[in-house]
């Protein structure tokens, strides 16, 4: 099978037989070990960054840490990183997130993002530094922002947010967001839960199973060959 985790936190290094892809994140210093060895074998990818819910009390050379780490594993993508406005140290955040943008940009990675009510800010930071490519975890925005992100090369990774009937916001972005952009997640340590994901969104996009498996699996092949757009 052909389904992909565009974003999840394993603690194994094997996938399930119907998982092709899976992209883990770590977000903390401490986490990172646990991915930096994932480069694509067996079809996991790894993700080193600093979650915004983590900013607080890293240690001082942790940017210098985390940029010889992906120096030294060009495989790796950057991630989770991003801003949350429910969450303290907003300065702290903007900070630690664009150095985290600039080191994407710099070296040529993705950068997988985490945003709650902080667009605005994502804006402005994306004005001025762009990766490659970017990946939306989780996305439930509106329609208009879908839009405005779309000019910085941002695929939409959708998870188990759209299989609750409730959650308009997160169906009316789906359905926003062009076919060649949309990625399908987990977000946990079991990617089997993107199955039901990718069924739900077949559901609502109206379109039958297997091309929305195959639409999601040629996106991110293309995510993973630097961001480039099917």
């Amino acid at each position: 099978m052909n389904y992909v985790d565009a974003h999840c936190h394993l603690n194994v290094d094997e996938l399930p037989t119907d998982i092709a892809v899976a992209i883990t994140n770590a977000t903390h210093p401490a986490d990172w070990s646990r991915v930096a060895h994932h480069d694509g074998r067996g079809g996991v990818y790894g993700a080193v960054g600093v979650h915004p819910w983590r900013v607080a009390n890293l240690p001082d050379d942790w940017a210098e840490k985390m940029r010889e780490l992906l120096l030294s594993n060009p495989n790796l993508m950057i991630g989770e990183i991003g801003l949350d406005k429910n969450h303290p140290d907003m300065g702290t955040q903007v900070d630690v997130f664009i150095t985290q943008l600039q080191m994407a940009a710099t070296l040529g990675r993705v950068a997988h993002i985490h945003c709650v009510g902080a667009w605005d800010r994502l804006l402005d930071a994306l004005r001025a530094t762009v990766p490659p490519a970017i990946v939306l975890h989780g996305t439930a925005t509106s329609p208009e922002m879908i839009r405005a992100l779309l000019k910085y090369n941002v695929y939409f990774s959708f998870g188990r947010a759209i299989c609750n009937p409730a959650h308009a916001r997160a169906h009316k972005a789906l359905q926003a967001t062009p076919q060649n952009r949309i990625l399908s997640e987990s977000d946990s340590d079991n990617p089997m839960n993107v199955v039901g994901v990718v069924q739900k969104m077949s559901e609502i996009l109206n379109r039958p199973l297997a091309e929305i498996k195959n639409t999601i699996y040629n996106n991110a092949m293309g995510l993973l060959k630097n961001g480039q757009i099917a």
